[in-house]
């Protein structure tokens, strides 16, 4: 009798631990999880050539079944660049977030830096990705302006004679192939016509020596705009001998294309 009242009583116990570890199995699954966040990336670098620029930071999460709202940690390297907002929102269903790096105010030359930090509530545990990432640097570099020596420019477009201009002054953006005369219409007509076209003249020197002007409008010979196209390839080129560019392009004036675009610049190169 005592023997069966001790199997009865393990049973009894057994039971009661059954249903015990299903309710903690239950409670396990149902309670809501952690945010478990992490960035896609650990570096961003990003190069302009703008004033101003925004670039996108991307955030993840495992749970994703629950709105969540979180904030983030940020240090910049200066009054140029900012975060947008701390503030990171995901949707209920949403795996990613977005938030802003702004960076304004850039000159040439210009290079900042934000640093974006999780708090360690919302940091993303090595499961089930290998290595999560905390904390993301944004680097904004604005590149330099290199002096790439100067040319002489004769122009055939707008009067009877040529206009010559020497001495105009050419740069480089650093670490591209992008050059720019400097204000060259500024250098040809700028003592004998008022509102002079202030713009530089930016063309791609390819690594043969020959040179390419993307398609646009970089010249404005009042209201007659100097008109590069890939469509008109007949008419909008750039050959070289040596230094020696001869620009050809089309003119357009509201929606009427002429031809007789051309100007020669010699170019003097600096020492290598």
């Amino acid at each position: 009798m005592k023997l069966g009242k001790y199997i009865l009583g393990l049973a009894v116990v057994a039971a009661g631990l059954t249903s015990c570890d299903t309710d903690n199995v239950g409670a396990i699954y149902d309670h809501p999880a952690m945010a478990n966040i992490s960035f896609t990336r650990a570096t961003i670098n990003q190069e302009t050539e703008d004033d101003a620029i925004t670039v996108p930071v991307t955030l993840t999460r495992t749970h994703s079944t629950e709105a969540y709202s979180t904030t983030v940690n940020a240090t910049t390297s200066g009054e140029n660049i900012k975060l947008q907002s701390n503030t990171v929102n995901f949707a209920a269903g949403e795996e990613t977030a977005t938030i802003y790096v702004i960076a304004e105010n850039l000159d040439w030359g210009d290079r900042c830096s934000c640093t974006i930090t999780l708090n360690d509530a919302d940091v993303q545990t090595a499961s089930p990705f290998d290595n999560p990432i905390h904390e993301v640097v944004v680097n904004i570099n604005k590149p330099k302006l290199l002096p790439a020596g100067t040319c002489t420019i004769t122009d055939f477009t707008w009067y009877e004679e040529p206009m010559v201009a020497e001495n105009v002054p050419i740069i480089n953006v650093e670490g591209t192939n992008k050059y720019r005369i400097i204000s060259p219409l500024y250098y040809l007509y700028g003592e004998y016509e008022d509102d002079v076209d202030m713009s530089n003249f930016q063309f791609n020197l390819l690594s043969n020596g020959a040179v390419t002007v993307d398609d646009g409008t970089p010249l404005n010979y009042w209201g007659y705009y100097a008109y590069f196209s890939s469509d008109y390839s007949g008419y909008c080129y750039v050959s070289n001998s040596d230094n020696v560019y001869d620009v050809n392009f089309l003119l357009l004036n509201g929606s009427d294309l002429y031809t007789g675009g051309r100007f020669i610049f010699v170019w003097d190169k600096p020492a290598e």
